[in-house]
């Protein structure tokens, strides 16, 4: 299965990581490959060296980019827009729609913080948060279906915003059915991908997204300080720009302004209107490496690798008498696995894993297991080996 991607000497040259360590933190951050971190280092040294003579090369970098994040997003270049983090899209996004007092959003109860507070800093506006709480402890994320949330929508619910793939028990929800029962409904539908994007199949055009959000720094194994951000055309024509700055403009380098008013007849008609000022140049150009690196596999690909690796996983825990609680239908499992060890707890569990240079999390009491590509199979089994020595 490793030579569909590529040969284990081929990954480790290409992660460097993996000749210090099994690294199963990507849903923290993912490590950078070696086309990425060169990008970087050629961008600061141009910077050191020659200062803003390079700027049109790096702005030139950075529309090289765009098609690159369109084609991961399944979606037109003019609908994408660069963001430092998935908390800053959302905000941009939340703060896009034109609220009145008493309007209503939903957010699923235990999303990662930064699908919470933008909604949250609403409040002052009149608009009421709904965390939308599962019925069962053990449905705790998967409950977050068009149906269970048809209960709580009502005339003034104006927005829905989940997760792509729940950050803490790795949860995939079916983007495809939310989608289509905001767009039925005339609901603005946001998702937060950063836990798929990169490592599962996702289309923001498919799925009827109107904002698709996503950091760059884990699956998508770019720098802190990146992101990418999806806008449905129709709030392209809305002319509403929270962050109106000299970079939102179809001609940024016009300094002369004469009016309000010939400001926003100079507003870019694509979501670049969202990109204010200055971008992260550097951290961009390594993104632009990463994300030729997976669409050169193929996030078909990626996925079914990522589905090998954790089942091969999830069948040696659970024989160790580990308790699983990621879900893993065919429509719920991502690169995520989330298990419990029956004689030690989650925090020694990890203490023991790192002593063995093995990276993983606790989240939620639960040892998180993160695997992508770059992972192989030799390193899920010096896994299953401190698993075996603690059950």
């Amino acid at each position: 299965m490793l030579s569909t991607l590529l040969s284990l000497e081929e990954l480790r040259e290409l992660f460097p990581i993996k000749k210090t360590q099994a690294y199963f933190s990507t849903s923290v951050v993912g490590p950078l490959s070696l086309p990425a971190y060169e990008a970087m280092v050629k961008f600061n040294a141009v910077q050191m060296q020659d200062g803003c003579k390079s700027w049109p090369a790096w702005a030139r970098a950075m529309e090289e980019a765009r098609p690159l994040a369109a084609k991961i997003l399944d979606c037109r270049q003019d609908n994408v827009a660069f963001v430092a983090n998935t908390a800053t899209g959302i905000s941009l996004a939340s703060r896009m729609i034109e609220w009145k007092p008493g309007d209503e959003v939903i957010v699923p109860y235990g999303e990662f913080p930064a699908n919470v507070y933008p909604w949250l800093a609403l409040e002052p506006k009149g608009v009421k948060i709904h965390l939308m709480r599962p019925e069962r402890q053990d449905d705790r994320s998967a409950h977050v279906t068009a149906e269970s949330i048809s209960r709580l929508v009502s005339d003034r619910t104006r927005a829905i915003s989940v997760s792509f793939v729940q950050y803490d028990d790795g949860c995939r929800r079916d983007l495809q059915a939310l989608g289509e029962f905001c767009n039925q409904h005339g609901i603005a539908f946001v998702v937060d991908a950063i836990q798929g994007l990169g490592a599962l199949p996702i289309s923001a055009t498919a799925c009827g997204a109107d904002f698709v959000v996503s950091g760059a720094q884990k699956w998508l194994l770019s720098p802190p300080g990146t992101g990418l951000m999806f806008v449905r055309e129709k709030w392209l024509r809305e002319g509403l720009v929270p962050n109106f700055g000299w970079f939102s403009v179809s001609d940024p380098y016009n300094f002369a302004i004469e009016s309000c008013e010939e400001a926003w007849m100079r507003l870019s008609p694509t979501a670049h209107r969202l990109e204010a000022g200055t971008p992260n140049f550097a951290g961009i150009a390594a993104l632009g490496e990463s994300l030729k690196l997976i669409i050169s596999f193929g996030v078909a690909r990626i996925s079914a690798r990522i589905k090998c690796l954790t089942d091969r996983l999830v069948a040696g825990a659970q024989s160790l008498g580990c308790t699983i609680i990621s879900p893993r239908s065919d429509t719920n499992w991502s690169g995520i696995v989330s298990l419990t060890c029956p004689k030690v707890n989650s925090q020694d569990l990890q203490r023991r894993l790192w002593a063995q240079k093995i990276s993983t999390t606790v989240r939620q009491g639960w040892l998180r297991v993160a695997v992508h590509f770059f992972n192989d199979e030799s390193e899920i089994d010096r896994l299953l080996e401190v698993l075996a020595s603690c059950c």
